[in-house]
């Protein structure tokens, strides 16, 4: 049995890659019905969402494909299989070209050296091959695309291709016709010579034979192609038709001869990647793996190297087709899912030893599009917490978080489809029902100068009375630094046993300044004097005289609002640059600087208001055709302007009347 090769399908939606990955399957010889998209959310909505596997068996060689969804903002897919594959397969549309998502996958894989290969798909459809191969080259500066398959087109059908490293045609229907056709020898000749000088110079011996136009035998250009697939510097590029299945079997022949084994040691102590997590209706939580080294089996104990907490294998499955089935054992190479592996985070690696070396996955994107999210019922209410935990933990780029300061729950994601998409599961799964809204901004208040008052909080109702009097001083504090008390009583103005009450009748009149009923920050209150009544006198009794001071003094420190700053990073196609510090500007934002990103894009740093972000998701998109993407992260508290601040306050006021 040859070592298992590992590879991953990627590229914009409608490119054919799960069409694609059902022919590889039946071609293979799988006879079982295949279903790569097989959650409800996927067969409602007809594309993929979630990874995909199916293996089959060629030539002794399994080989394990993982099909990735092709919409932008389930990015964190293709995060996820790019570092486990053996190749990389970008699949094209070849009547659209290079799509967003084509460039995505460039991104993760091309760009940074991965093993790579491109599939220019759909050739059933009269497309211009060398258009789509134009814009390849042109979008990606530096990819070495290296032509292995010429298509042959006849009466508008897409008949056969010709084979660049043999230089002779292969007609699909027709095994015994070779000749090249007369239309594609010049073709022919200018894509093998690109081919070989490119093959060539990743190889002394072999450059030394193309300086010397010696002749390099088909072997040993094919050789040396597969180390520079290995390395990420050759990218091959293909034709088919996966829907005419046609085209299929010369891939699988790529994938058995140019895909290198991995270089691994069955015998070495196991050690494993964490690169999947999902929840099957059957078989419960299921942890995706691929086996770095060693073997890993039934019954044995791996430790987590993230916390060094030891986790138990139990059941193992490896996959025939998109079917799972229980095995005992898998080895070095073999991606299985691992059930039964509770409180495991994505991209922690699973060893024998806790002194092995991790394995270095990719940073996955922050999320970067939020709701707020209220349950229907109190039957959701009750269901919600421990499904939101469930189903989110699966995810990198899902987020659920309580805001401090609205109190609102804040679901977090990539955009409003990947959040309407998570939605829709917790109904199916957990029949958990959520609203969404748009968030409120968690804007707080502070002072801007110094301020004294003095509240005297007495009364009697018959019996014991309340008594309490505090003078306090209220100032300033720098940005960030929050909240500071000081006692500065001399003598026995209050006795010291009244202090913390003081101090918590100032925090709770700072849960909700006089302004906007929103948080107070950044003050120091200082109290100098006061008095008390030796039997009337209490803590309660401070604390709310307290609260009323505080409140005194902040209507005379001259008050105003401050709101969230983000730190903004975008990435766009230079074409775009103007229009999007344009924008920005318009959001109040304050652009820091633009940097180059490579393959013509730029990165535009910038700091804008949270309350100006809230849509920025959509809007990059419309003013980008989808092409720039973006992070942000909070960075500090600013003064929100005064016009702005207006509207803020009479908007509260007209709420709390």
């Amino acid at each position: 049995m040859g070592q298992a090769r590992n590879i991953s399908l990627l590229g914009h939606s409608g490119s054919g890659k799960t069409t694609l990955a059902t022919s590889l399957l039946k071609k293979g010889g799988i006879k079982d019905q295949i279903a790569f998209d097989s959650s409800q959310e996927e067969k409602e909505r007809g594309y993929s969402i979630d990874l995909g596997f199916g293996a089959y068996t060629y030539k002794g060689t399994t080989f394990t494909l993982i099909d990735t969804p092709g919409g932008d903002e389930f990015i964190e897919e293709m995060v996820k299989a790019v570092p486990v594959a053996d190749l990389n397969l970008i699949v094209i549309n070849g009547e659209k070209g290079v799509e967003v998502v084509t460039e995505r996958a460039w991104e993760l894989t091309g760009a940074a050296g991965r093993p790579t290969a491109v599939l220019i798909n759909h050739l059933d459809k009269g497309i211009d091959f060398d258009k789509v191969l134009g814009e390849l080259r042109e979008h990606f500066e530096g990819g070495k695309f290296l032509v292995l398959q010429i298509p042959i087109i006849e009466g508008g059908k897409f008949v056969g291709v010709v084979d660049v490293l043999a230089g002779k045609a292969i007609y699909f229907g027709d095994k015994g016709k070779k000749d090249v056709p007369d239309a594609l020898s010049s073709a022919l000749e200018e894509h093998r010579g690109y081919l070989v000088e490119e093959i060539s110079s990743i190889d002394d011996e072999l450059m030394m034979k193309f300086l010397e136009e010696e002749e390099i035998s088909t072997a040993e250009l094919a050789s040396t192609l597969s180390q520079g697939i290995a390395a990420g510097s050759l990218i091959p590029v293909f034709s088919a038709s996966g829907l005419e299945e046609k085209g299929i079997d010369l891939l699988m022949d790529a994938f058995l001869n140019m895909v290198p084994a991995p270089a691994v040691d069955p015998s070495a102590p196991p050690r494993a990647v964490v690169f999947n997590l999902a929840t099957d209706p059957y078989l419960g939580r299921l942890t995706y793996v691929r086996v770095l080294e060693g073997t890993i089996k039934e019954g044995s104990h791996l430790v987590e190297l993230k916390g060094g907490n030891k986790v138990e294998i139990r059941d193992i499955y490896s996959f025939e087709g998109t079917k799972q089935k229980r095995v005992p054992a898998a080895e070095a190479g073999e991606i299985v899912a691992i059930g039964k592996l509770d409180n495991i985070e994505l991209g922690v690696t699973l060893a024998a030893s806790p002194d092995a070396e991790p394995f270095p996955m990719p940073a996955f994107p922050k999320p970067i599009f939020s709701r707020a999210i209220v349950p229907k019922s109190q039957a959701d209410v009750e269901k919600m917490s421990s499904a939101l935990k469930e189903l989110g933990g699966t995810k990198a780029t899902i987020r659920v978080e309580r805001d401090p300061v609205t109190k609102e729950l804040i679901l977090w994601g990539m955009g409003d489809v990947h959040l309407s998409v998570f939605i829709e599961r917790l109904k199916n799964r957990y029949n958990v029902s959520l609203e969404t809204k748009q968030p409120e901004i968690p804007y707080k208040e502070t002072i801007r100068k110094k301020a004294t008052a003095k509240y005297r909080h007495k009364k009697q109702t018959g019996g014991r009375g309340q008594f309490g009097e505090v003078v306090l001083r209220i100032e300033p504090l720098p940005r960030g630094e929050g909240f500071k008390f000081v006692d500065e009583i001399k003598g026995a103005a209050i006795p010291g046993q009244y202090i913390p009450g003081v101090e918590k009748g100032v925090i709770e009149a700072m849960e909700e300044g006089n302004l906007a009923k929103y948080p107070v920050t950044d003050v120091l209150v200082a109290v100098f004097d006061g008095s008390f009544h030796p039997v009337d006198s209490s803590e309660l009794a401070f604390k709310l005289a307290a609260r009323n001071a505080f409140r005194a003094a902040y209507d005379q420190a001259n008050p105003c609002l401050l709101e969230p700053i983000m730190a903004l990073e975008v990435k766009v196609p230079e074409d775009f640059t103007g229009d999007i510090v344009s924008d920005l500007n318009g959001r109040r934002g304050r652009i820091l600087g633009m940097e180059p990103a490579g393959g013509r894009t730029t990165v535009i740093k910038a700091e804008v208001p949270l309350a100006e972000l809230q849509s920025y998701a959509l809007d990059l998109k419309s003013l980008t055709q989808a092409r720039g993407t973006f992070q942000m992260e909070f960075l500090k508290y600013q003064t929100v302007p005064a016009n702005i601040q207006e509207k803020i306050v009479a908007r509260a006021q007209k709420e709390g009347e």
